[in-house]
């Protein structure tokens, strides 16, 4: 069996900050996404806890009453994430 590599191109842009949470920002579309330790963009997805939605932030729940005032609007800066 002949392994592949793929690269996926990913074209997101951040509007939403997580205060606390500088790898993780929502896009416009209302989606969750995390940097890697590899600057990779991956995306979160929204999971249940008995009859509560929310998202799993460095493997600790937060519902989305709780993290809506965590929410900050992303200011672009003149560097790179990282750097």
């Amino acid at each position: 069996m002949q392994l592949t590599k793929r690269y996926i191109s990913l074209s997101v842009q951040r509007l939403w900050d997580i205060d606390g949470y500088h790898n993780y920002f929502f896009d416009q579309a209302g989606q969750l996404y995390r940097f890697t330790a590899r600057g990779d963009v991956k995306t979160v997805r929204r999971t249940m806890k008995r009859y509560t939605q929310g998202y799993v932030l460095t493997s600790k729940f937060y519902s989305l009453t709780q993290l809506r005032p965590l929410l900050r609007r992303h200011v672009p800066t003149d560097y790179l994430m990282g750097s």
